[in-house]
């Protein structure tokens, strides 16, 4: 019989949904669509009336169907369940995001293949019986938030081609993002920005079920840099006694305020669609906050209060449910006991200089000993309203080397969750972090949902989708990437090693080195054999991780040691640019805009800081 014939003769299935669900449709028809193209036989989506709520059922056997599954219990936000009775599946979600999450574990269950930097790979072929052996689970995700987050100036927005080429890696992004269980997406703004969005990227994000998130470092946006001339009292006095318009504004100033105040209002009328609003100061090492006569009596983090209560009350007396953040980073990462938080203003917490080679509850680590104490005192005093924003992607604090610390990742999480945390989100620079730091983003997202997950397996996961011809060489190669972050992490920016944990840290920065050319042994042996791209240029990043370490080694002995000479000082900054120079044949795909533009600035910018030091 030919295929066309057994088309013809088998009998169909039907992916039933609730009528009067918004999201629904959509799911049942991309179910029913990649059902009948794995199965070889047609499969229909209905609406039915009968269905209620965030619900599809799959009917298996049309000759003898089963009953109408009796509703689920009572599902809340984006927990899902899957019921299985051999006859019919039925997918039933806490919201219509649940909805689209279930379907999502259903695919990967049947042996779907997600990844952010490809698209979706169903099985080419499978059986009715596989579908009857679906087990049955509830999944209630551990974080209520589960987001990604970027530089809204890393999309080059101002450029077409440079759009596109972004905007190519995001169509792949948001829909991996609802296939792992994400929930929100943050678009962080900066005082150069001029947009506070990707308008291209709103029904994509619509689509899949994505909040979006607007805001960022906006002191310096509320405050036009043009009023200093006619208004120069608005603005911050910096320590030399001068008004100036590299910091935010001057808080003790009613006008200034109340324009601050009514700018960010008129942000969250633009974007009703946004539900929290993420009103952070300038992003600089020390915040720039004003020390003017009135306002050096008060701390940083009781002037950026005092712009955050201003806000949060004009939107609480409107009736307005949005939330309001309040940046802990940099000089505002310690929190002040006299501050007073409203109920509708929620810290986030973003520890960046933090130690990452060892977990945020690590007691034994000094580094990360600190800092989680800051988060239980802001916890205390913000009543539990608190939010983590992490760096387990960050480019620029990793200095474009190759990282992966998937078990810091879970450790942190479950660390968090336990704390009583509930939202958390993820720094990312768009196809370069897919690319440098995949392990990373895998374990962030399973483990955002799941806190079970295992922490090896994202070694594993990751070289059988990239590489599946030589998945067990790129696992162990995978892990020595990840046992030399864990040498190499421990003293912030990595291409800053000023500090005396990066001197304390020279024979572990030696260490990572033998690691990770343990890793690039291994792609450079299985590049003999096979020229496939992205290992290519995964070797080729590796290389540059590897060359960095050694340099940066060099570096710190040369720092250590008085009486070295400066040749072996400008030797070791020489080893460390041209292993940066490598980047340049990576192939743009890979490593998308950042590494394409933005890694250039950064470099040069990193390199002169180790000339003066």
């Amino acid at each position: 019989m030919s295929p066309d014939d057994r088309r013809d003769h088998a009998p169909s299935l039907t992916v039933r949904f609730a009528a009067d669900d918004r999201v629904a449709p959509f799911a049942a028809r991309g179910l029913a669509t990649r059902l009948s193209a794995m199965l070889g036989q047609p499969v229909a989506a209905l609406a039915a009336p009968a269905l209620a709520g965030h619900r599809l059922v799959v009917d298996l056997d049309l000759t003898n169907p089963a009953e109408s599954h009796a509703a689920a219990d009572q599902l809340a936000g984006d927990s899902f369940r899957i019921e299985c009775d051999g006859r019919s599946i039925a997918l039933d979600g806490g919201s219509e995001r649940g909805l689209l999450h279930a379907v999502g574990e259903l695919f990967e269950d049947l042996g779907a293949s997600f990844a952010p930097w490809r698209d979706p790979e169903f099985p080419a072929h499978l059986d009715v019986a596989r579908l009857r052996r679906v087990a049955s689970r509830t999944i209630v995700p551990a974080f209520d938030r589960r987001a990604f987050a970027a530089d809204l100036m890393t999309w080059h927005y101002q450029d077409a081609a440079r759009l596109a080429a972004h905007l190519a890696h995001d169509r792949l992004f948001i829909p991996w993002m609802t296939a792992r269980g994400m929930n929100a997406f943050a678009f962080i703004r900066h005082a150069q920005d001029t947009q506070a969005r990707i308008e291209a990227l709103n029904p994509l994000l619509e689509k899949f079920q994505v909040d979006a998130e607007y805001g960022g470092h906006l002191g310096q946006l509320l405050m036009p840099r043009e009023l200093c001339e006619s208004h120069p009292e608005y603005f911050t006095v910096a320590a030399d006694g001068a008004r100036t318009t590299r910091g935010n504004f001057c808080v003790s100033n009613r006008e200034a305020l109340a324009m601050v105040r009514d700018r960010a209002l008129a942000l969250v009328r633009e974007r009703p669609e946004n539900r929290l609003l993420h009103l952070w100061g300038a992003d600089l090492k020390h915040g720039g906050w004003c020390r003017c006569a009135a306002c050096a009596a008060l701390s940083p983090q009781l002037q950026y209060m005092k712009a955050i209560d201003a806000v949060a009350a004009a939107l609480a007396d409107s009736g307005s449910e949005i939330r309001v953040a309040y940046l802990a980073y940099h000089d505002t990462l310690e929190p002040d006991s006299a501050l007073r938080p409203r109920d509708n203003v929620w810290f986030e917490w973003a520890p960046r200089e933090r130690c990452y080679a060892h977990p945020i509850d690590d007691s034994a680590c000094a580094t990360n000993r600190k800092y989680f104490a800051s988060l239980a005192r802001y916890l205390e005093i913000f009543d539990g309203r608190g939010m983590v924003f992490e760096y387990y992607a960050d480019a620029i604090l990793f200095g474009g080397l190759s990282f992966a610390t998937p078990a810091v990742i879970v450790s942190d999480l479950q660390a968090y969750h336990r704390l009583g945390i509930r939202a958390v989100s993820c720094l990312t620079f768009g196809a370069f972090s897919v690319f440098a730091y995949p392990l990373n983003l895998e374990t962030f997202a399973r483990a955002s949902r799941s806190l079970g997950y295992d922490p090896k397996t994202a070694a594993v996961e990751i070289a059988r989708t990239r590489y599946p011809r030589c998945a067990a060489t790129m696992t162990e190669a995978y892990r020595a990437i990840a046992r030399g972050s864990a040498m190499a992490l421990r003293y912030g920016d990595v291409l800053r090693p000023f500090n005396q944990q990066a001197q304390a840290n020279l024979p572990a920065l030696r260490e990572a080195h033998r690691c990770f050319a343990q890793a690039l042994a291994a792609a450079e042996h299985l590049m003999a054999g096979e020229g496939a791209s992205m290992l290519a240029a995964e070797r080729e990043l590796w290389r540059l991780s590897c060359d960095a370490l050694a340099g940066l080694a060099a570096y710190v002995a040369a720092h250590a040691d008085d009486s070295t000479v400066r040749a072996a000082h400008e030797a070791a900054i020489g080893k460390i640019a041209t292993a940066l120079d490598r980047m340049g044949a990576i192939a743009p795909e890979f490593k998308g805009t950042w590494g394409s533009y933005d890694f250039e600035r950064f470099k040069a910018l990193a390199l002169d800081r180790l000339r003066q030091a």
